[in-house]
């Protein structure tokens, strides 16, 4: 048996920076430019005949997307099921309602039962037919903190508390989907997680502070599945390289920000392939056996991954170090004439020193600049300020000391001193009366 299959994540349609209204279509220009790319990896996956496509969440820029970006969302969805090709979705973090109990934004396809399309919004294993033969598909989405709090047992924990439960939680979710994974047919972990070892953009790094689950590879890296397909994480990248399965983020279908400027975009091409030839012997088996013992692992499985690039918007920072006694408007022309702007978001950061006035001629830079997209900025680069030495805070200070120390090291601050210490001192009030309570 050979399975061919796509894995795609984090489409974010709704994203509307760095663009433009579009008076021709009604869509703003970046929303274009993310359905370009999705549309791009649908036909990319049609064009290669796969089996199979399993979305690793976050279909949406928020949970409550406009009508329009459902629509265009939904219509590369059915593109896949008019050609017969199963889907498996599992929510992400930008799919999930804020309030426990609302429905994501994607539960709309088991409503409407789409042909072909699963919606795994909570933990499940799922048998799905493919023109290939049988595959087991583990979903795993984002584990909401919601979730876990409308338990008794759990709503009193502290923020790490809960993280470190729901790691535990999800850690043995996963060992209970291997144990019922039958190794005669292809087995795959989808999850939308963050983990420990990956490389973060920054438009995601936020969901790496302090308060949501971290998942080490050795978790996910379950020898049980033959591919481990993740979504979060906007970077390419596979977090175990010299094992096995595979555990791949396959990144974003376009840039964010700037953060993402020299990331590559796209999504994987994924092949799973019997390295014994018995593959097709065994597709008439039954697909599980969930009672009395699972058969042996007699035989192995290959797999391998292909990145494919989309037609991602470019990203562009020039930044431009003015010498001394050199025109800075001149400057910037120079340093913009040797790039390509053609069809790019573009910043320019220029550094001038403190001792020159900024007499850049915006209007002629800007002018330089209309070969590109979308101008972002055209802006001087901040001095650092002299670093103070850092007030010495520990866990034992109280907010109103901490925040005193804080403004005694930002000079900038001290008229709004009086101001803040008073709604510190409330808040440490209420704190108060809250732990009494």
């Amino acid at each position: 048996m050979t399975l061919k299959f796509l894995h795609f994540a984090d489409v974010h349609l709704g994203v509307e920076n760095h663009g433009r209204f579009d008076p021709f279509t009604g869509l703003h220009t970046r929303v274009q430019d993310f359905i370009r790319c999705l549309r791009f990896a649908v036909e990319e996956a049609i064009k290669e005949k796969v089996d199979l496509a399993v979305f690793a969440g976050d279909a949406y820029r928020t949970c409550d997307p406009t009508p329009t970006h459902q629509r265009e969302f939904a219509a590369q969805i059915k593109a896949l099921s008019d050609e017969g090709i199963p889907v498996v979705m599992v929510t992400g973090n930008h799919d999930h309602p804020v309030s426990f109990g609302r429905a994501s934004s994607i539960d709309i396809f088991s409503t409407l039962d789409t042909p072909e399309v699963h919606i795994l919004a909570r933990p499940r294993l799922l048998r799905v037919k493919t023109k290939a033969g049988p595959v087991q598909i583990a979903g795993l989405p984002w584990p909401s903190r919601s979730q876990l709090l409308t338990r008794n047992e759990y709503k009193d924990l502290f923020d790490d508390e809960v993280a470190q439960k729901i790691q535990e939680i999800c850690a043995g979710i996963i060992q209970d989907f291997a144990d019922q994974i039958d190794p005669r047919h292809p087995a795959l972990l989808v999850a939308h997680v963050a983990a420990a070892d990956a490389l973060y953009s920054g438009s995601e790094r936020t969901s790496v502070i302090g308060r949501d689950p971290i998942f080490l590879t050795s978790v996910l890296a379950n020898s049980a599945f033959d591919y481990v397909a993740l979504g979060h994480v906007h970077r390419f990248q596979d977090l175990n390289p010299s094992g096995g399965p595979p555990v791949v983020y396959c990144g974003s279908l376009d840039r964010v920000n700037f953060g993402e400027e020299k990331e590559s975009k796209g999504f994987c091409i994924v092949t799973v392939r019997d390295a014994d030839g018995a593959g097709e012997e065994r597709q008439g088996l039954p697909l599980f056996s969930l009672e009395g013992p699972q058969p042996p692992q007699t035989h192995r499985r290959e797999t391998a991954y292909r990145f494919v690039r989309t037609p991602a918007r470019p990203f562009l920072t020039v930044e431009v170090e003015i010498p001394p006694e050199t025109d800075p408007t001149q400057a910037l022309l120079d340093a913009i004439a040797r790039h390509d702007l053609e069809d790019a978001v573009v910043r320019v950061i220029y550094d001038l020193s403190d001792d020159r006035p900024d007499v850049v001629d915006l209007k002629t830079v800007r002018t330089a600049l209309d070969p590109a997209f979308f101008v972002a900025s055209v802006t001087r680069k901040p001095r650092e300020a002299e670093r103070l030495r850092r007030a010495s805070v520990s866990e034992e200070t109280g907010l109103q000391d901490a925040l005193a120390r804080y403004i005694e090291n930002n000079p900038d601050l001290s008229r709004l001193k009086p101001d803040l210490l008073s709604c510190a001192a409330r808040l440490e009030q209420e704190l108060q009366e809250s732990e009494k309570g």
